[in-house]
């Protein structure tokens, strides 16, 4: 009997769960360690923002994890050793015979820059409902959207987050009386889909009034005077401050024997193996090309758990080839994905015109795994 520890819940954790319980016999042993006791899809979490869905209704306890022959552990890792395939958490020691690290990224040191009153964290749930009601008594004034650093978790999801809010704010018929701006620091939109989708995406901003602001570096956010400064001396006033937090590897990570340039975990990027024995890595958590998002840290982590099945049991293995896409969400829910191959150089990524069956498609991929995973609407 062989046994396998997964580190992580999110995308990445559960989809690797799930391949290795169906390629293994139930005589070998898969377990999940997470800090959180649930999962939901990040972009769910501006669908709650602007009214669309309550979060809640998209989030499952990974307790039900149990029910498909998967044991979880709710508890924080504390330390890493990939030389013995031991981690220590609040709960206790664990070992096994693989290891695989899907931790995901943590949030970056925008966390000392000041976001207090009217600036806030986008990406994180907890601050939801103080968004929504900073939201609900906009009416006029300034409402930013700042990327914080590179890389950040989502690269479309700023984006998104522009194009909903102006939806809204139109709906509520305050849109003219607010000014609404994006910022980011990289030289274009989308940098990893490359000049000709990053247009595509400025133009429709555009088109909506919303303001781009490329390389724009935050130097600082003074939430006394509700100001956000740059990197090159300018300046801006907001009455609304949505972050979108850069990312870093989680501490564990980068204190782990794991961690590679930058604290990130370089993994073979077909493989994604590590230099240490039966310990894979995939997703956010690591320095492979594809853009940090959930689809891809699922297709990383189903390849390195067809790997470890295979070293289990034998038979083929697998490579992940770069290929996948992220969706992008635009006004009338109406949606485009992002597709292509992220490890030709460069990158050759598609976006085509938005339209309602994207956005369905949307709907269906976390409809389908909070159903295949986690057992919602399952009767």
């Amino acid at each position: 009997m062989a046994s396998i520890l997964i580190l992580g819940g999110g995308f990445g954790g559960l989809a690797a769960a799930h391949e290795l319980r169906a390629r293994l016999p139930d005589n070998h042993d898969v377990t999940v360690v997470a800090a959180d006791d649930h999962f939901y899809a990040g972009f769910a979490k501006l669908w709650d923002l602007v009214g669309t869905r309550a979060l809640e209704q998209g989030t499952a306890s990974l307790s039900a994890l149990e029910r498909h022959g998967i044991h979880f552990i709710q508890t924080r890792i504390t330390s890493i050793d990939p030389s013995e395939r031991r981690v220590q958490t609040e709960a206790g020691s664990f070992s096994a015979d693989f290891l695989l690290i899907a931790l995901g990224a943590g949030p970056g040191p925008e966390r000392f820059l000041g976001l207090h009153g009217a600036a806030h964290d986008l990406y994180d749930a907890n601050e939801l409902p103080q968004m929504r009601a900073d939201l609900a008594h906009l009416d006029a004034g300034t409402l930013v959207v700042a990327v914080l650093g590179a890389p950040y978790k989502c690269p479309p999801a700023p984006y998104e987050a522009a194009f909903l809010l102006d939806e809204h704010l139109r709906g509520r018929g305050v849109r003219n009386a607010i000014e609404l701006v994006v910022s980011t620091p990289q030289p274009m939109t989308l940098p990893a889909a490359g000049p000709e989708v990053s247009q595509f995406v400025a133009a429709s901003l555009e088109d909506r009034g919303i303001e781009l602001r490329t390389e724009q570096s935050v130097h600082s956010i003074d939430s006394e005077t509700s100001t956000v400064s740059f990197t090159d001396g300018g300046k801006l006033q907001y009455a609304l401050l949505l972050a979108v937090p850069q990312a870093l590897p989680p501490q564990v990570v980068a204190d782990s024997p794991l961690a590679g340039e930058g604290g990130w975990i370089q993994p073979d990027r077909e493989t994604l193996l590590t230099r240490f024995e039966r310990v894979y890595a995939a997703g956010d958590c690591t320095a492979t090309p594809p853009p940090k998002a959930g689809i891809f840290a699922e297709a990383e982590s189903r390849v390195a758990a067809r790997n470890i099945a295979a070293e289990i049991d034998g038979g083929p293995g697998d490579r992940f080839d770069g290929t996948g896409y992220c969706f992008l969400e635009f006004p009338g829910q109406r949606a485009s994905a992002l597709e292509g191959r992220f490890f030709a150089e460069p990158p050759e990524v598609r976006l085509a015109e938005p339209d309602t069956e994207t956005f369905a498609r949307k709907q269906a991929f976390e409809t389908e795994r909070l159903r295949d995973w986690l057992d919602v609407g399952v009767s």
